[in-house]
């Protein structure tokens, strides 16, 4: 029997017969929780890119600063990303109206959504680019925010079961690191802040992800990749 991989478009095309058999999805259980019971904060790493893989095998989420800058703004990301025919996808916000008015408005706000497009990742990667030791996918998230007070944390549903990698490039964002069912139970909830230029790595299997919105004058941005 032959199988066809479900990756490549292009088989599609040519066989006649497809069988689909689907990978049950994995589901967290308590042995999984074991690599972050002992766990009450988030280390901040100097040399990143030399115990990645070290954290990725323990589990362990870990932040540090990131030798790439930029000085993308929370415009540019706005006229390239929400501008046109691109639509972006899981969009929340305060302001129900059109996102380029409401950055431009002196109320507080705060928005986030996923690029869901290739298109949209390709214009993203023209404006910035995170670490290169980062093996990241297409699809992000972006979280930006402005004179927003509030005490209640946004969370944000990746739909990805795998490492993330969270990029500040302005600003700063309060962040915490939720244990999902039933590792609630066992790891307790990391709490931590990402300043300008840092990055938060962390496996989204095990923990959800909420932003707290910056009360600043500053604009902040931070955006959200899936790692490969």
């Amino acid at each position: 029997m032959q199988l066809i991989d479900l990756s490549n478009f292009k088989n599609l095309l040519h066989d006649s017969c497809l069988i689909y058999n689907k990978i049950p999805e994995r589901k967290l259980t308590e042995s999984d929780c074991y690599s972050c019971e002992s766990i009450d904060r988030v280390d901040v790493v100097l040399r990143p890119e030399g115990i990645l893989e070290s954290y990725a095998d323990l589990n362990w989420p870990f932040a540090y600063q990131s030798d790439v800058k930029t000085t993308v703004t929370v415009e540019d990301l706005a006229l390239v990303l929400l501008n046109g025919d691109l639509l972006p996808c899981d969009y929340e916000s305060n302001l129900k109206i059109d996102p380029l008015r409401a950055i431009e408005m002196k109320y507080g706000w705060f928005m986030h959504w996923r690029n869901c497009d290739d298109i949209q990742g390709k214009l993203l990667r023209a404006l910035y680019r995170p670490d290169s030791f980062l093996s990241i996918s297409p699809e992000t998230w972006i979280i930006m925010s402005s004179k927003y007070k509030t005490v209640h944390y946004k969370k944000i549903n990746t739909y990805y079961d795998g490492r993330v990698a969270v990029s500040q490039i302005s600003g700063t964002f309060k962040y915490r690191l939720v244990p999902k069912n039933p590792c609630m139970e066992i790891c307790n909830s990391l709490d931590g802040s990402l300043e300008t230029h840092h990055t938060l790595v962390f496996n989204n299997f095990i923990w959800d992800f909420q932003y707290l919105p910056s009360n600043n004058s500053t604009n902040s941005v931070a955006i959200i990749y899936y790692l490969d």
